[in-house]
């Protein structure tokens, strides 16, 4: 069949990628409405528009990488989060919409107008510490990655998107800010285990294993930044975790065990474990 229209790419792409995609109808529009620069109206009212040979071109080579299982969010070198779209590439994680759930932990626990300094570590894209710049203005924000290709991505998405008040540092986890102290540390760390089913899908295959795997059992990041953040910490402040959704227990003993108070898990839309935050004791001294 000779594709000539963008309905007839469409249902051809929709099929092709049947066997890798959950949703293939929609990986498959949103390739064409991107190449085709066609909002959902536009492609709704002429289905049957004949497609140009360059976009067809396009397309076909997007379209076998698809079918090879590379995320659309790669294929793109973009995803919405938080109301941004960031640039993205295979040097950081493609943010998750799980994560949205941390971003609004942090927000409860940051005032509006207050300039308090706070952290993220591990930002990958930038996701969390731009969310938390743009909806804090006042805030300071310190972002962290011991991935200098993953900073580069970070930094270029504060600059399209404005966002002045986030500072960028290299080094692993706390060692990026030696002495510093913050009124909260927001942190989605790897908290995959190397041998979990999961890293052989289509999807997580593609993206930075550094900012997935975490050792034997998926805990070993969380057990190096728990113990660590109460010093990095002013009297009161939080920390707010992401973590697998069957980590809720572990997490919890390691905050118990590093003095942290007002142990609160928090679950996501589909009622599973996915944020943990703590309070440091006002009381905590090394």
């Amino acid at each position: 069949m000779t594709i000539k229209t963008a309905g007839q790419w469409l249902r051809r792409a929709s099929e092709r990628i049947a066997g890798i995609s959950d949703t293939p109808g929609l990986d498959a529009e949103v390739l064409l409405r991107a190449v085709c620069m066609l909002d959902r109206t536009a492609l709704a009212i002429a289905p049957e528009a004949p497609l140009k040979m360059e976009q067809l071109e396009r397309l076909e080579n997007l379209l076998v990488r698809r079918a090879q299982g590379e995320p659309v969010a790669y294929l793109l070198e973009e995803k919405e989060f938080w109301s941004l779209t960031l640039w993205v590439t295979r040097d950081a994680l493609i943010p998750r919409p799980e994560t949205e759930l941390l971003v609004e932990c942090a927000l409860d626990r940051i005032e509006d107008t207050t300039a308090v300094q706070v952290l993220d570590l591990g930002t990958g894209s930038g996701a969390i510490a731009l969310a938390l710049a743009r909806e804090r203005p006042a805030a300071q924000i310190t972002a962290t990655d011991v991935s200098l290709r993953a900073l580069e991505v970070a930094r270029a998405n504060a600059r399209a998107h404005g966002l002045q008040n986030v500072d960028f540092r290299a080094g692993h986890w706390l060692n990026a800010v030696p002495g510093q102290c913050y009124s909260l540390i927001a942190c989605n760390p790897p908290y995959v285990a190397y041998d979990d089913p999961h890293l052989q899908t289509w999807h997580t295959k593609y993206e930075p294993q550094l900012a997935l795997i975490s050792g034997k059992d998926g805990m070993e990041a969380l057990q190096q930044i728990i113990p660590a953040a109460p010093r990095a910490l002013v009297p009161g402040g939080w920390l707010v975790l992401e973590h697998g959704h069957q980590q809720e227990p572990a997490v919890d003993h390691l905050l118990h065990q590093a003095r942290f108070d007002s142990i609160i898990h928090y679950r996501d839309a589909s009622g599973k474990s996915r944020v943990s935050a703590a309070r440091v004791s006002e009381s905590f001294a090394e």
